[in-house]
């Protein structure tokens, strides 16, 4: 298995950071398992940040996630009640770090994509980063609020580009107040128009509901992490689009709104086709579905009213 590598573009000073303290990047797929990881880094401690373990909550239960046979996973998308709520990996990493402080060097720190909350909980566990509340805040904005924020919007507008060390550097640069590199502003326009388009889709009424979820279809896909600050009267929302590579199959993507009464998890109903965590997730992985977004919006809405019948 290739893992990537620092590369030489990035700024000195954050690359001698990231020489003395690296962060890995595994191939992205949904889980890897306490073996796997092991086969990969085979003696000392390994810290996983924001992805999920197979199997860890086996293990000990600890304030910020798991801990399994050497491995403490600190993730918000693991199983067990105390991590459906409004939580994400970089708040979990900040109680880590003032607790534990900055992993050790000899630490093996390890991530499989990189969105805001991956970016942030393991630069802030790898002691790149300060514990900053203000990085809380961005991963609270990413994952749950879809707020408008400068940190979670430029972070989740690189994730395509596989790239820690361009993330990392282009957050510096957004914290000191300097030009982005050109293409980090490429994308950071492109998730502002995106932004813009959502706000748009709602005030001209492109989004109907069926008891209180709230859906539309877009051609093209865009993050549905923002919708939830943009439609707070929501319980779930559900935007559908085609499939690129089979366009008579939908990608569905679902969010728990902010008006979901507390204690509801996604995880309550029998979605088809889906995979995710406690309050986002999609049909993408398991190769889109046959139902539109008002198709699953119904059947949602149907299991909505069996769950409040009792």
């Amino acid at each position: 298995m290739t893992l990537d590598k620092v590369p030489s573009n990035v700024n000195e000073s954050l690359e001698d950071k990231l020489e003395k303290t690296p962060i890995t990047l595994l191939p992205l797929k949904s889980t890897y398992t306490v073996d796997e990881l092991r086969e990969i880094v085979p003696e000392g401690k390994i810290i996983v940040c924001d992805f999920y373990v197979k199997g860890i909550e086996e293990g000990e239960e600890i304030e910020f996630g798991y801990t399994k046979e050497g491995i403490v996973n600190i993730d918000h998308h693991a199983p067990g009640e105390f991590m459906a709520r409004q939580i994400s990996s970089a708040n979990l990493a900040i109680k880590f770090v003032e607790e534990n402080g900055p992993a050790h060097p000899e630490d093996t720190v390890i991530v499989h994509h990189t969105d805001c909350d991956s970016v942030l909980s393991s630069s802030i566990v790898r002691g790149i980063l300060s514990p900053d509340k203000k990085y809380g805040e961005a991963a609270i904005a990413a994952d749950h609020t879809g707020a408008s924020n400068k940190i979670a919007d430029l972070l989740q507008s690189l994730e395509e580009k596989r790239d820690l060390f361009f993330s990392l550097s282009n957050l510096d640069k957004l914290n000191k107040g300097e030009p982005l590199d050109t293409d980090a502003e490429m994308l950071l326009n492109k998730r502002y128009q995106n932004r813009i388009k959502a706000a748009e889709l709602i005030k001209e009424g492109k989004f109907e509901k069926v008891g209180n979820v709230y859906f539309t279809s877009v051609d093209e896909r865009f993050d549905a992490g923002m919708l939830p600050a943009l439609l707070p009267e929501a319980e779930i929302i559900v935007i559908g689009s085609p499939m690129k590579d089979n366009p008579e199959m939908w990608g569905i993507s679902v969010r728990l709104g902010l008006a979901a009464p507390e204690g509801w998890t996604l995880d309550d109903f029998k979605l088809p086709d889906f995979g995710g965590r406690w309050n986002a997730g999609n049909t993408r992985r398991h190769g889109g579905t046959k139902y539109n977004a008002k198709e699953y919006a119904t059947i949602i809405n149907e299991q909505i009213s069996d769950l409040q019948s009792g």
